[in-house]
């Protein structure tokens, strides 16, 4: 008797070895997924600033120069139409800029899109 339960403890302790290592498995994994899902989120919030940034030089640039440089009919905005489907693409990214205008200081304000993230950028002008 004694001969045969030897195999079975042998093969009971390499199922629960087994089991042990696919959970170690299974959370490394999980936690791999979850890195990139940080990582994809972290990207777009850069794209988001870049492209707000980038919108706010494209404003400041049309104010400088008077001129409508991006066809919105205003100097000094981008795709103020709000309309999201016809702002201006910055890589991956969307932008629009807005301008409102108090005594003489006049406020643009760029609002850049990337994936779920979003960014917002201000300056005042006199």
């Amino acid at each position: 008797m004694a001969s045969s339960s030897r195999p079975a403890s042998a093969l009971i302790s390499v199922i629960v070895l087994m089991l042990v290592l696919s959970v170690i498995v299974v959370g490394m994994v999980n936690t791999a997924g979850g890195q990139h899902d940080l990582t994809k989120r972290r990207v777009d919030t850069m794209r988001a600033f870049y492209a707000a940034e980038g919108g706010m030089n494209m404003a400041i640039c049309e104010a400088t120069l008077g001129a409508d440089e991006d066809g919105d009919t205003v100097i000094g905005t981008i795709s103020d139409d709000g309309d999201d489907g016809t702002d201006p693409s910055i890589g991956d990214a969307n932008v629009a800029v807005t301008s409102a205008t108090a005594g003489s200081q006049t406020t643009l304000t760029s609002r850049g899109r990337a994936g779920e993230a979003r960014r917002q950028l201000a300056a005042v002008t006199e």
